[in-house]
């Protein structure tokens, strides 16, 4: 064929409305062949809607009507766009996990910060038993999180078989980021709710970063089956 029509939709695309280029995952509908496009936002049949994510974050709602493609514009080997799209979710995924590694990192840092200072019964309640023990479990949670990413991130880097460590590590950053999350706003108290405060803006984005590309459970069924095989 010397080109191709698309049609779908797409929601919650980040930078959609400032990309130059968009990559289409597209399925034939004849044969279910997955093939990937690279489509230019401005041609003719491509709508994008503008949406706003709970983080604030503007993202795109993608329409596509008969968006003309020529064979010149798929990415990778023609027809063998699903391996092109493992190749990029696989590495999409390390980035998300890093992501909440580093968000985690900060977050504990500010309630470490925000607890040895704020004082209850004239001392820190850093100080404190129950405090200090939260404070140790979600220290614990970014480390775990910290060291399931780098196993991942290595296998993919060496080129090894890596299916197994990519889904715990993205339950783990799921898990792990939701639980020190929590955490720290429990242990900022009332200030961190306040959207005056930094910490309330990191709440949103660490769900943000374990719902995308599937959660905890999603990923729990994957790594099950993969073990089951």
């Amino acid at each position: 064929s010397d080109g191709w029509r698309l049609d779908g939709v797409k929601t919650c695309v980040p930078a959609a409305h400032r990309a130059a280029r968009v990559i289409v995952p597209a399925r034939q509908v004849d044969d279910g062949v997955v093939r990937l496009f690279v489509v230019d936002p401005a041609a003719a049949g491509v709508a994008i809607e503008r949406q706003v994510a709970t983080t604030g974050e503007v993202q795109g709602l993608v329409t596509l009507i008969g968006v003309a493609v020529a064979a010149t514009d798929e990415l990778g080997p023609p027809g063998d766009g699903a391996t092109t799209l493992a190749w990029l979710l696989d590495r999409a995924a390390i980035g998300l996990c890093a992501m909440e590694v580093g968000l985690c990192e900060q977050v504990l840092r500010m309630t470490a910060q925000y607890t040895s200072q704020r004082t209850q019964f004239e001392r820190p309640i850093a100080t404190f038993q129950a405090v200090a023990q939260r404070a140790a479990d979600a220290y614990i949670d970014v480390e775990a999180m910290r060291l399931t990413l780098w196993e991942a991130a290595w296998r993919l880097a060496e080129g090894l078989p890596a299916a197994r460590e990519l889904a715990i590590a993205k339950i783990f950053a799921a898990d792990g980021g939701q639980r020190v999350t929590y955490a720290a706003q429990h242990l900022h108290g009332g200030i961190g709710f306040d959207l005056d405060y930094p910490l309330a803006r990191y709440y949103p984005l660490a769900k943000q970063l374990e719902l995308t590309l599937g959660g905890a459970g999603a990923n729990v069924a994957q790594l099950g089956a993969l073990l089951a095989e």
